[in-house]
C-alpha cells in the first residue's frame, strides 16, 4: 500500500484516536482533509475494487470519506464543467459545519435513535433531525456578528448544499431514507429579499469622500460604473486591461461565473484613477499585455481574496459614517453597487437586455429583481391622474 493510501486510511478511519477528538479538533481536521484534492484517485480505486467484487461502490467508506467524495467527485468528462474551486470552498464550509453539528451531538444520537449504528453519524440521521437542523439555521445559529439565526438567502444556500448531499447519499445507497425530502420549502420570496438601493447622490458622496485615497477612490468608482462582481475584480490582472481603438474605449477582460470570458467597458475617468493607484503602488501605469500584477494589490503586492476585498470595501464605507448609512437595513457591500449600476443604467435609458448581459445574468428575471422597485413606481397608474383636479 502506498504512503498516500496509508495516510488516507488513517485520516478517514474511525480509530480510537480520531474518536477522542474534540468537536473543534474534528472540524479542523476534516476541513484540512477536504481542501486536499490529492486523495481523489485513492477513493476512486476503492470504489472500483468494490464494484469489481460486486459490492456497493461505497462499501467501507466512512462519513468523512463520503463528504470528501461528494465534494471532489467529477460529474463531467471535461474538467472545466466540474465544480470550481470557489464552489468547492462553499461546499466544504457548509458540509463541514453540518458534520460538526452532528459530531457535537453524537451522544444525543445514541440515545435518540433506536437501533443506533456505531461508526456513522450520517446513517443514523432521521427526518426529524433534518427538520431540527433547518430550525437551528433559522433560530439558533450563533453568527460572528452576534446575531442569532441566518438570513433567508444564506439559509437557502446552505439548505441547497446539504439537500443535494443527502439526496446523493440516498441515491448511492449509503443511507436508507430520502432525508432530503424532510426540508421545508425556504424559497426566497420577493418580500424576503434585502433592499440594496443606493442613490446617485449616496454613491457620489462615498466616492468623493475618498478622492485623495487612490485605492478607495478607484475601487468604489470601478464598482459603481461597471457592475462587476468582487471576485471578477480580484481575479483580474493589469494585462487584462486594453484599449479598443474601434470603440475608442478601454475594456477589462474578466472571467465570469462558469469560466465565461466577458469584456467590461472601463470609463476613461476610471482608467485614470486606476493609473493613479498604480503609480502610488510604484507599478507601471502603462497598458502592458504581459504585466500580470493584480488590478488591486494588497500592501504586500499580492492579489486579494474576494472575501477579504469585499470586507475591506464594506469597512471603508462604514468609516465614512454618512447619515444615510444608518437607515440601511444591512451594511453596504460591493454587491450593492451591482444593484446601483443596474438602476443607474436603467434610469439612463439602457435596455433591459443590455443590463442583463453586462451584469452576466443568465435570466432576465434576475435583472428585473434588481429593478423591480423602480419599475413598479415608474409604472404606477397614479402618475396619470391630474392632481390639480383635486
Amino acid at each position: 500500500m502506498s504512503t498516500q493510501n496509508q495516510n488516507i486510511s488513517n485520516l478517514f478511519s474511525n480509530n480510537k484516536n480520531n474518536q477522542q477528538l474534540t468537536p473543534i479538533q474534528k472540524m479542523n481536521q476534516l476541513k484540512e482533509i477536504l481542501f486536499n484534492s490529492s486523495f481523489v484517485t485513492d477513493l476512486q480505486i476503492r470504489m472500483d475494487d468494490n464494484e469489481k467484487y460486486q459490492r456497493n461502490a461505497f462499501e467501507g467508506f466512512t462519513d468523512e470519506m463520503m463528504i470528501y467524495a461528494f465534494i471532489h467527485k467529477p460529474s463531467h468528462i471535461k474538467d472545466e464543467y466540474n465544480k470550481k474551486e470557489n464552489t468547492k470552498k462553499e461546499y466544504i464550509r457548509d458540509l463541514n459545519q453540518f458534520f460538526f453539528l452532528l459530531y457535537n451531538s453524537r451522544d444525543f444520537f445514541k440515545e435518540d435513535v433506536l437501533n443506533y449504528t456505531e461508526g456513522s453519524l450520517l446513517r443514523n440521521l432521521e427526518k426529524r433531525h433534518i427538520r431540527r437542523y433547518q430550525e437551528w439555521l433559522k433560530n439558533n445559529a450563533k453568527l460572528k456578528n452576534g446575531k442569532i439565526g441566518y438570513g433567508m438567502a444564506t439559509m437557502a444556500r446552505k439548505v441547497v448544499i446539504i439537500k443535494s448531499f443527502l439526496k446523493w447519499l440516498f441515491e448511492v445507497e449509503y443511507i436508507e431514507h430520502p432525508l432530503h425530502t424532510a426540508f421545508l420549502n425556504n424559497e426566497i420570496r420577493t418580500k424576503d429579499r434585502p433592499v440594496r438601493d443606493l442613490t446617485y447622490e449616496q454613491v457620489k458622496a462615498l466616492i468623493d469622500y475618498y478622492e485623495y485615497h487612490p485605492f478607495n477612490h478607484a475601487i468604489l468608482t470601478l464598482l459603481a460604473t461597471t457592475g462587476l462582481r468582487i471576485d471578477e475584480i480580484t481575479k483580474s490582472s493589469w494585462c487584462d486591461l486594453y484599449y479598443d481603438p474601434l470603440q475608442n474605449n478601454y475594456y477589462l477582460k474578466v472571467i465570469a461565473k462558469g469560466d465565461k470570458e466577458r469584456h467590461t467597458l472601463i470609463k476613461k475617468a476610471v482608467f485614470k484613477r486606476l493609473q493613479k493607484l498604480r503609480i502610488r503602488k510604484r507599478l507601471s501605469s502603462e497598458l502592458d499585455p504581459t504585466d500580470q500584477t493584480p488590478i488591486f494589490t494588497t500592501n504586500r503586492g499580492n492579489a486579494y481574496i474576494a472575501s477579504d476585498l469585499s470586507r475591506y470595501v464594506k469597512n471603508v464605507i462604514k468609516q465614512t459614517k454618512f447619515e444615510f448609512l444608518k437607515y440601511k437595513v444591512k451594511d453596504v457591500t460591493p454587491h450593492w453597487f451591482r444593484h446601483y449600476f443596474a438602476q443607474e443604467a436603467h434610469a439612463s435609458g439602457a435596455p433591459l437586455i443590455y443590463i442583463q448581459n453586462t451584469l452576466d445574468h443568465k435570466k432576465s428575471e434576475t435583472t428585473e429583481i434588481y429593478l423591480k422597485g423602480i419599475m413598479k413606481k415608474e409604472n404606477d397608474a397614479a402618475q396619470y391622474v391630474d392632481e390639480n383636479k383635486y
